[in-house]
């Protein structure tokens, strides 16, 4: 992609008001062109210049310094918006690399306002090295990703422009990442949650984008009791859903208004039996309150709520299974796991999604017969058993076998290395990607159970990290088994959690990992 500097100089607007973003009104129709505006839609908003304006060309760039801004930085950002052609020539930003190797990797994300953006990446030569106007996880989306293993040293050029400066404003993130990891957190779980959401689906109240885009189910599940939500993960992923969090007794706010946001394009067709939006609730009353379900029903974009449950883990992970069945092109496998080991179950879902496989659970010396009987009933063939002899016996094994079942075990030591060894069974059997990987605790469930997802759309597995440290079996993975980090082209990782969850000593060893694991390649 050869290219040279393409603005030099610009004029820079300056609008002192901020005002909210309109929101559409129904009977709006779909964009006919991707990077059109949806019919009927007039600018709505005005934005203030960002703080780093003038940042409109190299010689006014804001300079990114690590040792201020840190190896990975986010910044609020603005686009003012114009019909009449006037260019505010983007926003640029200077980035020095030290080492041959370094990864640059630049996301933008959608705030507000009627956005699409553009990436370019140039290096000190004004040659353009990198470009994207879509991002390749979130390809449905608007927002842009350009990923760079940097082949010399020296000062490189982001330059963050609209698709079309003929445009409405917006408002958007510019995300920048010198290595090969971006941390995605909130506050508590159900905001890590929402985070998690809103990067695989950032558009959903995006004027420009049009009508009908959002997930394809919403998965709410007890942010408490982490049984239920590991079943889910898969009916999340296959649906190319979302899973959301929630207090047993009633409706967490980051979940009500992640609900309400990822429906809103939903809902401007204005006919809802185009885009139903239908939120399954995991588990029985007591794991989600039957007051959660109502306060779910009330919102105004949510159509239908159906709950998945059984008289114990195990029956709902079956009627998990059975909706995931009626819903989606299942195959003759299954994964099993220990109902109360969270951690080999949590590795297993996005390998058991690329496999086409629910996620059953069993006791530790023995299968429940409501789990035979779903895999009876469904024509499984083939069982993966996740975990070490620890957390499911031999006597299973025996158990299935005797059933007439083709049965192989998936385990390491500890739940460190069972989520390498899954890992490897998705890349090696199921077109899983080994570049890749998403990285969450170890230690604590919480912010980890709505990961799931992000490895449907990424191909990438889910490792597991203590918290203190990088787990060596994480290095393992990459320097001995993969020999490299980073989608050469395309992205990096994605850490979920915050530092309570994954410290920051061990969020810096891996987004570093390149260091080592990236050697003559």
């Amino acid at each position: 992609m050869a290219g040279s500097w393409r603005k030099t100089a610009a004029i820079v607007a300056v609008v002192a008001l901020m005002a909210a973003l309109a929101v559409p009104s129904t009977g709006i129709a779909a964009t006919s062109a991707k990077h059109a505006p949806a019919k009927a839609l007039t600018p709505a908003a005005v934005y203030a210049a960002d703080a780093y304006e003038p940042d409109d060309s190299t010689a006014t760039a804001h300079v990114y310094n690590p040792a201020v801004d840190g190896n990975t930085w986010t910044s609020a950002r603005t686009f003012h918006g114009t019909y009449d052609g006037v260019d505010d020539g983007g926003d640029w930003v200077k980035i020095t690399i030290d080492a041959t190797g370094t990864p640059i990797w630049v996301e933008t994300e959608y705030v507000s306002g009627q956005y699409d953006t553009t990436l370019y990446l140039y290096d000190s030569e004004g040659t353009q090295v990198a470009y994207s106007d879509d991002h390749p996880f979130w390809s449905d989306s608007y927002s842009s990703a350009v990923y760079y293993d940097s082949t010399v040293p020296g000062d490189y050029y982001v330059e963050a422009d609209p698709y079309d400066f003929d445009s409405p404003a917006f408002a958007y993130k510019l995300h920048i990442t010198v290595g090969d990891a971006r941390r995605v957190w909130g506050a508590n779980r159900y905001a890590t949650a929402a985070a998690v959401s809103k990067l695989m689906w950032d558009n959903t109240t995006n004027p420009w984008y049009g009508t009908g885009y959002g997930p394809g189910c919403i998965v709410v599940a007890s942010g408490t009791n982490p049984a239920d939500a590991l079943a889910g993960g898969v009916l999340a992923s296959m649906l190319d859903g979302i899973v959301l969090l929630t207090n047993p007794t009633s409706l967490s706010p980051e979940a009500a208004a992640e609900i309400q946001r990822v429906s809103e394009s939903l809902r401007w067709a204005g006919d809802p039996t185009q885009y139903p939006v239908k939120v399954y609730v995991l588990g029985g009353p007591g794991a989600v309150s039957d007051a959660v379900v109502t306060q779910i029903e009330a919102l105004e974009n949510v159509d239908e709520v159906e709950r998945l449950a059984g008289g114990n883990r195990f029956e709902t992970a079956v009627a998990i299974a059975d909706e995931l069945s009626q819903e989606t092109m299942i195959g003759t496998t299954a994964f099993l796991v220990n109902g109360y080991a969270w951690a080999d179950a949590l590795a297993a879902a996005p390998v058991a999604s690329y496999a086409s496989a629910p996620v059953l659970m069993t006791n530790v010396a023995s299968v429940p017969q409501s789990t035979l009987d779903w895999l009876e009933d469904w024509g499984v063939t083939d069982i993966y058993i996740v975990g070490g002899t620890g957390v499911v016996s031999d006597d299973v094994v025996t158990q299935l076998e005797g059933e007439g079942y083709s049965v192989e075990r998936v385990s390491g030591d500890n739940r460190y290395e069972t989520a390498v060894a899954l890992a490897q069974l998705g890349i090696e059997e199921f077109e899983m990607d080994g570049n890749v990987a998403t990285l969450v605790s170890g230690e604590t469930f919480a912010d980890a159970l709505a990961a799931a997802p992000i490895s449907w759309w990424t191909s990438g597995p889910l490792l597991l990290t203590k918290n203190a440290s990088l787990s060596p079996e994480v290095i393992d993975h990459f320097v001995d088994y993969w020999g490299w980090i980073g989608e050469e082209e395309w992205s990096g990782c994605y850490v979920i959690g915050g530092p309570g969850a994954v410290s920051g000593t061990t969020y810096a060893q891996f987004r570093d990992l390149w260091k080592t694991a990236n050697v003559g390649k």
